[in-house]
């Protein structure tokens, strides 16, 4: 009797344990599914009343006396859970990547010590009291420093007159940041060669971001994309060597790409002029200020991605297929035959950075980059994309950045689920004129630059304006 009891006994508590875990699971998810807001309230409504439902008939067979009864709730209930668990999982994905790449307005960045690659100080302790010269008075990068050696600073007007001081051995070291040494390599390889970095210095940046008040699915809006040349942290500030400016009507379902040139030669506020390129080293606001100068338009939101991110993105989505105009061969070694081509993501990096084989070079390039974009969003917005989900989420963690609010992205994915859009695309590349010219950020040489050209301005205008109005 007493065994029979005990029985009893752990048939009840495993029931309960069965129930009390199906129940917390499910609100658990419905929670999320509330938060999220991206299924309409109809099909919330009836996915709530289905599933209630469905648990209602499972808590009642696991109580049951008859024991295929209680067999078929364990089972099923078991089923619901784990369902519930994955269909979680997924959505705190969802939400944990909308939340780091929409939350991660700061930049990052990394100063180096340089001393000459042939000179006495060629470690860190070697410059102890020495003189370090500097054109940065970041107080907070001085700190850093003198929490490792003891330093005195002189400083100097710009990088220029800081390199020319090194070289003279006028201070034992200078400091300069990763991306103006890859300046320094692109413009004098010379120069480059003799000077060596001993240590280096992270510095993290907030940056305002752009505010705004407009709904994504009704509003017509620009998002401006940079694509910075750097694998890694796509907080790194480096060179935007891809300057796209996206404009999009929702309710006509139409999205113009615009192609802007690396050279293009851009109003930087002030009165200076730089190179667009060069704006992303001073931070997305700078490119996104540049951009709006130059067009006439209002910039509400960006993305920014680095090398990784393209080929991350194009790998999870198992490739995409554009059409090239020519056959050419990449510094890779990487043949692209005219016509029809299927490219992964190394593939398509290297089909979109060439510019030395392609005919019109950068412009060539340009034309390039633009079929990648539109195959990769075409792609995006597939179905297809749902099989790939989570991994393409897991992959672009790190990589990828916005300024577009997360509940305007559930916003825009809840419509896309309630009603697919038949989206419409159109492109345009800027183009210009070659000359050479001082920049703000090389002022002791001319550099390459590309003029734009008016009439393609005021075209690129008009169909911005035709799109947005």
């Amino acid at each position: 009797m007493t065994s029979i009891n005990k029985n009893k006994r752990k048939k009840r508590i495993f029931n309960k344990i069965i129930t009390i875990l199906l129940l917390i699971f499910i609100l658990i998810l419905f929670s999320t599914i509330i938060f999220l807001n991206v299924l309409s309230f109809k099909n919330t409504i009836i996915i709530f009343l289905m599933v209630l439902l469905i648990s209602f008939g499972l808590v009642l067979c696991n109580f049951s006396k008859k024991k295929g009864f209680r067999i078929i709730g364990y089972f099923f209930s078991l089923i619901l859970i784990i369902i519930s668990l994955i269909i979680e999982i997924y959505l705190c994905n969802t939400l944990g990547f909308i939340f780091g790449a929409t939350n991660n307005h700061y930049i990052l960045r990394n100063y180096n010590i340089i001393v000459l690659e042939n000179g006495k100080y060629q470690d860190l302790a070697n410059l102890n009291n020495e003189t370090i010269g500097i054109y940065n008075n970041d107080n907070n990068l001085k700190r850093k420093i003198n929490k490792k050696i003891d330093i005195n600073y002189k400083t100097y007007k710009n990088k220029d007159d800081l390199i020319e001081a090194l070289l003279e051995e006028d201070v034992a070291s200078i400091i300069l940041e990763d991306m103006e040494l890859d300046l320094i390599n692109e413009i004098n390889p010379d120069t480059y060669k003799k000077l060596k970095s001993i240590y280096k210095i992270e510095i993290k940046e907030d940056v305002s971001s752009i505010k705004n008040d407009i709904d994504i699915n009704k509003d017509t809006f620009n998002i401006y994309i940079s694509g910075i040349d750097t694998y890694g942290n796509i907080n790194a500030v480096s060179r935007s060597d891809v300057n796209i400016l996206v404009s999009v009507n929702p309710k006509k379902e139409k999205i113009l790409l615009t192609w802007i040139p690396r050279d293009y030669y851009v109003d930087i506020g002030e009165d200076l002029n730089d190179k667009l390129t060069h704006t992303g080293m001073y931070g997305i606001n700078k490119s996104i200020k540049a951009v709006e100068n130059l067009l006439d338009v209002k910039v509400n939101y960006f993305v920014k991605v680095n090398f990784s991110s393209v080929v991350k993105i194009i790998d999870i989505l198992e490739g995409i297929s554009v059409y090239n105009d020519e056959t050419f061969t990449t510094n890779e070694n990487i043949t692209f035959e005219k016509g029809n081509i299927f490219l992964n993501g190394e593939e398509a990096l290297s089909f979109v950075r060439d510019r030395k084989h392609v005919t019109g070079g950068d412009l060539g390039r340009g034309k390039n980059q633009i079929k990648v974009l539109e195959a990769t969003i075409k792609k995006v917005l597939s179905k297809e994309l749902l099989k790939k989900y989570n991994k393409l989420l897991d992959s672009l963690e790190g990589s990828f950045v916005t300024n577009i609010d997360q509940s305007q992205i559930f916003s825009f994915v809840k419509r896309e689920l309630i009603k697919k859009r038949n989206w419409s695309f159109e492109s345009n590349i800027l183009t210009g004129t070659d000359d050479r010219r001082y920049t703000y950020s090389v002022s002791s040489q001319t550099l390459y630059v590309m003029i734009p050209s008016e009439e393609s301005i005021n075209n690129a205008q008009s169909k911005i304006k035709e799109v947005l109005n």
